[in-house]
């Protein structure tokens, strides 16, 4: 057992989980339990989890500051003006941001430029409605997920025993229901020993937010595969857990005091938007989509303090460099118009 696994409040969420359960979880269960119980988890702590410092464990693109809300919010006027083939006013739409934790990253004031924002955290109810532009940063990515293991020509689910102070990954002896609904789709042409992380809970979640009465555009900034990639190209699966800025394949360790994630799966969110009368669907590299609809906004803190060091120049390359952030995120947009809204306000 590793001293990070024997902090208190690890010890009192192991407890917690074998009171609750019996000898053993499967991973959406436990990463339920280590991300977002109401007293352990991991979302759920008093902490700085998110930002570029050593008491953190990641940052995102949303740690860049003001830099990265002048772009989205430059794109997003770009986007909405493409779309609705006239000027647009912001003041006109809601901001929506799910998956909120701070106002890092935005605007210096509390308005924005928007007329109104619904900051939507985790735990909150997912609500809103209008005209609307919906955004999340790392949302999807930070959802509970399964993980199948292929041995002996068939798939199997791995989960988490729980023992006395320890968590340690076995394989089930059954399927969850999740798992076996999806069992169809799971490719059998692979090697033995070849472990498949899936974000199953990507899709309700999508769901549950383009459900609701709105229209306008969606935008969500994340790190994924195609199915195909998912399934073919990652034999190690693509779980990982975060602790102080260091990335570790070792997903029970510590449980709640550790960031767990693995890729969404980005065709499963496309066919979903469809589905839900989205059109202008595109996914593109976060290098692209801000080169392409922020341009104006790139060009200004290209050419501010020209020759001089400057931090939001610096910023704006870390955001948008293909060895950084540009390749490593992607960002999936959509527009929505006519939806239930428009039709009641007709």
């Amino acid at each position: 057992m590793s001293d990070a696994q024997q902090h208190p409040d690890t010890l009192k969420l192991i407890n917690k989980m074998r009171q609750a359960n019996d000898a053993s979880l499967n991973y959406q269960e436990f990463i339920d339990y280590a991300l977002y119980d109401p007293e352990y988890g991991y979302y759920r702590r008093e902490s700085k989890r998110v930002g570029r410092n050593q008491d953190s464990d990641f940052y995102t693109s949303q740690s860049m500051g003001p830099v990265f809300g002048a772009l989205v919010t430059d794109a997003v006027v770009n986007l909405l003006a493409e779309y609705e083939e006239r000027p647009i006013n912001l003041k006109d739409w809601t901001f929506v941001e799910v998956g909120y934790e701070s106002d890092s990253g935005w605007w210096a004031d509390d308005e924005g430029p928007f007329g109104d924002r619904v900051r939507i955290g985790s735990g909150d109810p997912i609500d809103f409605s209008g005209r609307c532009v919906v955004f999340s940063n790392e949302l999807f990515d930070a959802q509970p997920f399964h993980r199948v293991l292929f041995m002996n020509g068939q798939w199997h689910e791995l989960g988490v025993s729980i023992s006395e102070g320890n968590a340690t990954e076995v394989i089930l002896p059954d399927l969850s229901p999740q798992v076996r609904e999806f069992s169809a789709q799971l490719p059998l042409e692979v090697e033995d020993g070849y472990v498949l992380d899936l974000p199953l809970a990507t899709r309700p979640l999508l769901k549950k937010m383009t459900g609701l009465n709105w229209s306008g555009l969606f935008l969500a900034i994340d790190y994924g595969k195609s199915w195909s990639e998912l399934a073919h190209d990652f034999p190690q699966g693509t779980a990982r857990a975060y602790f102080k800025h260091q990335q570790s394949a070792h997903l029970t360790n510590q449980p709640g005091m550790q960031d767990l994630t693995c890729h969404i799966c980005w065709d499963w969110l496309q066919e979903d938007l469809v589905e839900a009368g989205f059109d202008h669907i595109n996914l593109q590299s976060q290098e692209a989509f801000f080169v392409k609809h922020a341009v104006r906004c790139i060009e200004s803190i290209i050419t501010a303090n020209s020759g001089d060091f400057d931090p939001q120049r610096q910023s704006l390359m870390h955001l948008i460099h293909p060895a950084t952030m540009g390749q490593q995120f992607q960002v999936l947009s959509g527009y929505r118009v006519g939806y239930k809204f428009d039709r009641i306000t007709e």
